[in-house]
């Protein structure tokens, strides 16, 4: 054995790795870790923005509406409108359940961590599906799943505030693996948890019912077929119209009927410029980012990707005026991506006794390329620096220090650096920081008003001297005016 040369030594160790492995402990431990790790990272990246008051509108939003529903009142949060009820953004029932976890911590921390423990669970689902379904041995299985870790949009989507529909990843890439093993009871849960999530989603799962009858799943295909559809189509035509008016917009994020009217399906748009949004730059470039991390290997698998089309087209025809817009767009394409970049592989490998296996170097391809997309164009790319997302600078304490003088009574509109650690109150309105503050807009329905520079337009000492007087005449006090940091907080008492 000593007198063998290093290199057949060093392959006869790898081969009795690669067997111990594939006996089951890699199926123990590589999902258990790279999961484990991903929904580390991401809960603490996401809770650093947080605490570095980086958050946006929408964490702060769906935070009032869930601190409202653990308070035992009607989610009609503030944030998105005046008498919006949360519901009529997109029907996501699974902020119902979340509000528990508001009665004992602080919602937005609690909506970032669940977000992150569900992307985390798209590791385990999507092992699963590459092991159980398409036989993968394991360094197919963990090339895919360390794609999917490393891939900047799954990342985008833990940082990127919070929004329902992406707890429905892992759900989605459940779908396929239930669907595939014939486990309908988990199937079926997991279509619940998806049509939760977000109304227009089961369009999504209604088209999976094709892949389903594609298979010779007559039943289940058919099911799914019609539930998606129902769910769906009767919330758009029958539920939406009777619970609020589709043409009038909620505040500034509208409602769930706007966002499909908007994208053509009132039939008022031509066809030309709706191929246009369709090739948008933005919806071009996001499509690329999505493939790429996969070297586009979901292209290979279009049986399986499908279903996210006609939805995903959707979204990108429709104008979103909110950060959401990127969330709607990406999460549902993501899980699919994997989904069928999971049947690409099977495709492209070849079958052994019981494994496919898939060229090395098309393994290290993609890990490679996943590796090198997350550096250069991640949040969490070390040249974005997240390690010091949670550094409290002078103005975050500033900021700080101002929110605390208020009573958790009073109604305030607020800049959107001050938005999330506000958003535990009955009344809290945005502060539109693409126009100099004014009183005739900013002071309705509100006793304080606090801006914070950084997050408006610039405005000279004059025009800022002018404001002041116009609010002092409405009866609003100078509370706090630290002009070193750039915070300001007007209260009428």
């Amino acid at each position: 054995m000593s007198d063998l040369p290093i290199s057949r030594r060093l392959g006869r160790r790898i081969i009795r790795y690669q067997a111990r492995l594939e006996a089951g402990a890699g199926d123990r431990g590589i999902p258990l870790v790279i999961g484990t790790l991903l929904t580390l990272v991401l809960a603490r990246s996401s809770l650093a923005k947080i605490e570095g008051l980086q958050a946006g509108q929408d964490l702060a939003g769906y935070s009032q509406a869930v601190w409202l529903l653990a308070q035992g009142n009607t989610p009609e949060a503030s944030m998105f409108g005046d008498n919006v009820h949360v519901l009529e953004l997109h029907w996501s029932f699974i902020l119902y359940p979340l509000s528990a976890l508001a009665q004992v911590f602080d919602s937005a921390r609690s909506l970032v961590v669940v977000q992150a423990i569900a992307l985390g669970l798209g590791v385990p689902a999507l092992w699963s599906l590459a092991r159980r379904v398409t036989k993968l041995r394991i360094g197919a299985a963990t090339a895919l799943v360390t794609a999917y870790a490393l891939h900047p949009v799954t990342h985008a989507l833990a940082t990127n505030d919070f929004h329902p529909e992406v707890l429905a990843v892992p759900a989605l890439i459940g779908i396929a693996l239930f669907g595939a093993r014939k486990r309908w009871l988990w199937y079926w849960g997991c279509v619940v948890v998806v049509l939760a999530c977000r109304a227009d989603l089961g369009l999504a799962v209604a088209l999976w019912g094709f892949v389903l009858l594609g298979d010779g799943e007559r039943r289940a295909g058919l099911w799914t077929l019609g539930i998606g559809s129902v769910w769906s189509l009767g919330i758009l035509l029958v539920v939406q119209p009777i619970v609020t008016d589709a043409v009038v917009t909620g505040g500034q994020y509208g409602t769930y009927g706007d966002s499909l009217g908007e994208a053509g399906l009132t039939g008022l748009r031509h066809p030309i410029m709706l191929l246009g949004d369709l090739l948008a730059q933005d919806n071009v470039a996001l499509m690329v980012g999505l493939l790429a991390p996969v070297i586009f290997l979901p292209l290979l698998s279009m049986r399986h990707f499908l279903p996210a089309v006609p939805l995903g087209a959707l979204y990108f025809i429709t104008d979103v005026q909110n950060s959401g817009a990127f969330a709607e767009r990406s999460a549902l394409l993501l899980a699919f991506v994997f989904i069928a970049a999971t049947h690409a592989f099977h495709r492209l490998g070849e079958m052994g006794v019981t494994r496919v296996f898939v060229d090395a170097r098309v393994l290290t391809t993609v890990v490679i390329a996943a590796g090198m997309l997350s550096v250069s164009q991640s949040p969490l790319s070390p040249y974005q620096k997240p390690w010091e997302w949670s550094e409290v600078d002078p103005t975050d304490q500033a900021i700080l220090d101002a929110v605390s003088t208020l009573d958790p009574d009073v109604a305030i509109r607020s800049s959107t650096s001050g938005l999330t650690v506000l958003s535990e109150r009955y009344w809290l309105y945005p502060l539109d920081g693409s126009r100099a503050p004014s009183p005739i807009f900013d002071l309705v329905n509100v006793r304080a008003l606090l801006i914070v520079d950084r997050d408006v337009v610039e405005v000279s000492a004059e025009d800022r001297d002018k404001m002041i007087a116009r609010l002092a005449v409405s009866g609003y006090e100078l509370q706090v005016d630290d002009r070193i940091n750039g915070v300001s907080l007007f209260y009428r008492p």
